[in-house]
């Protein structure tokens, strides 16, 4: 089936000669190819937990951990708090207390440490000592308080915060439960906490802060106070908020704390978990908090404000960045894997300025697996995937979404956890577990039968300090259709993203597209020595859009762009047979699709507008499935499909869509088309999502609207 060569022309000069320079807000990318290495910095038969905290000395000179399961699971089972060596693996013990170990009476119970980012000092969970247990009981999640230890392991331990379950009405400035996650502001001043009530538990999580204070308790140096006033779900109205975790400070100075709030819908009965900001001025007395009694909940300080800023599911842990301006977090991107998301701390999906909604930072191939940790620069976010750490560019341009793997990764690797940058941004800590062997040789496990948690490092490669891997500074390769930037196909569109590319845009006049530009031209040496030119369609200072040549070999290959001042950059690429990509009408790789509807009447055909274009951007425009009689195929235009070995198949709004058919579209080059034909159960659905798979690899998502 094919369309006339004007409508075709309409769909094309939007998508695909359409130089897509909004990359900051929809440019998606997947990992390039090449990696960095990673070395083992612990090997004792201890676990060396990280935690996903601030393990980084100030200095950068040490790794704080807690050593837990060391009978049993949990930090319940940690017998003391170390710090580690960067450059030589040496641990010293920071605080080993007289401890109790068995599978239910656990005490004291110490860990999930962090180092102040501006003393010589460590905050860690710390239950109730050895000797308090008659009275206090052992280690739970309700049972615990903050404890700091000096960094040279030369003082006594002391407490921040105090515990009363004692008194009817708690002490002002203590709690009734556990605090833990003790998370220092970067000027060192606020600490951030999640908490769980002793006497209330039916009171979900929640978070709080605490801060050095002349009234605190005495004995403790810190006033306590909750954050977010939750509500038990069986009581719980609409906008109540039922529990709320996964936290983490926004900024330097402790003023705003982003976290994960489970919160009831309009209808009182479903629960969404959605990301949220708390609002702490610099002027609030965190003293007019409210800490409770035995029968009634604490309540936060006065002044502070929570701010919902997803209605869409997220999950964390959250991260906010240090310059305040950006939060971090999960959630599904629209062909189902779980990537990384980031919005402005004072945006909302629901405002009206794109600047201020969430965007898709990560486009990762396996999904992002955890370990979220924005670099000290704000400029790159470190993030799990596939059994390895992945650095994404999320500076705003031409880069942002490109990605890097700083270590290797793959399936027959053990699963990294809990990410840790130094201060200075040059390395990377993590835990894996490997094999472990005692001072005889001999395969040693944990007390639970894993492997010991082991301590690697990786380096951050960014020769000029400027918070980008160096690998990704000279361009990116990108899918010409979906701009992921990855492997890429011969006969299909592509484009380079960079800067001082080209002296102005500039489009090829006409067929066929001519090898230099502007003075820019683009070569791909594939991976047996083959160079050939691509064929340039448009350039620009900041991209440059050409078909990638036919008969290049499948691996790694090097794409080499002459700028129109004559340098040469060489950029990583891969070729790979089929690297599909569908085009968008607001030429992004997202958004309503690049197509077109013909509506099939007995014998009869008509053409009808999937989207319709303003200067304000492209829309969808609903499509009418019609009577049972009708048939409406839906003709999608993409690249990097053509090589296809198996039959490809479709999904619309997640249901099973028939393929008519799929070929090179002989009037344009590297243009490949699609015809789909529309499910009749999705009537009433409103905007879906299209994704095709083509011999395992799945295209970007593109949307349609149907009535």
């Amino acid at each position: 089936m094919r369309i006339s060569r004007t409508l075709l022309l309409l769909c094309l000069s939007i998508a695909l000669l359409g130089l897509a320079l909004l990359l900051q807000s929809r440019g998606p990318a997947i990992v390039f190819a090449q990696e960095g290495a990673e070395w083992q910095l612990t090997f004792t038969p201890i676990n060396h937990a990280l935690d996903n905290n601030d393990n980084f000395s100030r200095d950068d000179r040490f790794l704080v951990v807690d050593t837990r399961e060391t009978l049993g699971a949990g930090i319940g089972n940690s017998t003391s708090i170390m710090k580690v060596s960067v450059s030589t693996g040496l641990e010293n013990v920071l605080y080993a207390p007289a401890y109790k170990l068995d599978p239910t009476n656990m005490a004291p119970g110490v860990g999930a440490a962090s180092f102040s980012h501006i003393d010589d000092e460590v905050i860690f969970i710390h239950g109730p000592l050895l000797e308090e247990t008659p009275i206090l009981g052992f280690y739970s999640t309700r049972n615990r308080r903050g404890a700091v230890v000096r960094g040279d392991g030369a003082g006594d331990v002391r407490f921040v915060d105090f515990r009363d379950v004692s008194s009817d009405v708690t002490t002002p400035g203590a709690h009734r439960g556990g605090t833990h996650r003790h998370e220092y502001t970067l000027d060192g001043n606020r600490i951030g906490f999640t908490y769980d009530d002793f006497f209330l538990q039916n009171y979900g999580r929640t978070v709080g802060y605490m801060e050095p204070h002349p009234r605190a308790p005495k004995g403790v140096s810190h006033w306590v106070a909750i954050l977010v006033p939750v509500v038990p779900q069986a009581v719980a109205k609409p906008g109540d908020l039922i529990r709320a975790a996964d936290d983490s400070w926004v900024g330097r100075r402790g003023q705003m704390r982003a976290f994960i709030g489970q919160v009831v819908e309009a209808d009182g009965k479903t629960t969404t978990s959605s990301l949220f900001v708390v609002d702490i001025p610099e002027t609030v007395d965190i003293t007019t908090s409210d800490s409770g009694t035995k029968t009634t909940f604490m309540k936060p300080p006065k002044g502070i404000t929570i701010r919902r800023l997803t209605r869409t599911p997220a999950a964390g842990i959250v991260r906010g960045s240090h310059d305040g301006t950006r939060i971090a977090y999960y959630a599904t991107a629209s062909d189902g894997s779980r990537q990384v998301f980031l919005i402005a701390s004072d945006g909302s999906d629901q405002d009206p300025d794109p600047a201020k909604r969430p965007i898709q930072a990560s486009f990762l191939e396996k999904g992002a697996s955890g370990g979220l940790r924005w670099h000290p620069s704000g400029n790159s976010i470190a993030v799990l995937s596939d059994n390895g750490v992945a650095a994404i560019c999320v500076k705003p341009g031409p880069l942002f979404g490109a990605a890097y793997w700083l270590t290797p990764h793959g399936a027959a690797l053990p699963a990294p956890e809990a990410l840790v940058w130094s201060h200075g941004g040059s390395l990377l800590a993590f835990n894996r577990r490997v094999p472990t062997y005692d001072a005889k040789g001999n395969l040693v496990k944990d007390f639970n039968g894993n492997d010991f948690r082991q301590i690697f490092l990786t380096r951050f490669p960014d020769r000029n300090g400027n918070g980008i891997v160096d690998a990704i500074e000279n361009g990116v390769v990108r899918n010409g259709a979906s701009f992921v930037a990855g492997p890429v196909a011969p006969e299909a569109w592509a484009s380079v993203t960079g800067f001082n590319l080209a002296a102005r845009l500039e489009a090829a006049p006409s067929l066929p597209l001519p090898e230099t530009l502007g003075g820019v031209r683009v070569e791909i040496t594939d991976s047996g020595g083959a160079t050939r030119a691509c064929g340039i369609a448009a350039v620009h200072p900041e991209q440059i859009n050409f078909v990638v040549p036919a008969r290049l070999r499948s691996g790694p290959a090097t794409a080499t762009v002459t700028t129109h001042q004559g340098r040469k950059l060489a950029i990583p690429t891969e070729i790979a047979p089929v690297a599909p990509g569908l085009f968008s009408a607001n030429a992004s790789g997202s958004g309503v699709a690049a197509a077109v509807a013909v509506r099939v009447r007995g014998q009869t055909q008509s053409v009808e507008n999937v989207f319709s274009c303003s200067p304000a951007g492209c829309a969808a425009v609903p499509l009418d499935l019609g009577p049972a009689t009708d048939e409406l195929i839906l003709l999608l235009f993409g690249t990097g499909i053509r090589g296809a070995q198996s039959p490809i198949t479709a999904t619309i709004g997640g249901q099973r869509a028939d393929v008519l058919g799929a070929a090179a579209q002989s009037q344009w080059p590297a243009l490949d088309q699609v015809n789909l034909r529309i499910p009749k159960a999705l009537a009433g659905k409103g905007e879906v999502a299209i994704v095709l798979t083509v011999d395992g690899k799945r295209s970007n998502a593109v949307t349609v609207n149907i009535k």
